[in-house]
């Protein structure tokens, strides 16, 4: 089996206004707790540099996008779209 190698920045992603969990919706704004809470743990947390945005990866399968959900200050700046997840 390979190895994953997370690269956000080197990947062409799309903005979404939100995400959609299982238990409830993340907007931008939302704590990194109300994030946990709706989505469950990350799979991944990057940070490129000390004053960059932390970078949470989700991957909730084939069917669906492969998320990234940037916080600042611990609160969503930005949610992004890949491809579809594995």
């Amino acid at each position: 089996m390979g190895t994953f190698v997370f690269q956000p920045a080197l990947l062409a992603l799309d903005d979404a206004s939100s995400l959609e969990c299982d238990g409830g919706t993340v907007s931008q704004g939302d704590s990194e707790d109300s994030v946990r809470d709706k989505c469950g743990n990350p799979q991944k947390v990057t940070q490129e540099g000390v004053d960059s945005p932390i970078i949470w990866f989700y991957n909730f399968g084939p069917s669906d996008f492969v998320s990234y959900v940037s916080f600042t200050n611990g609160i969503v700046e930005r949610i992004q779209m890949g491809g579809y997840g594995n």
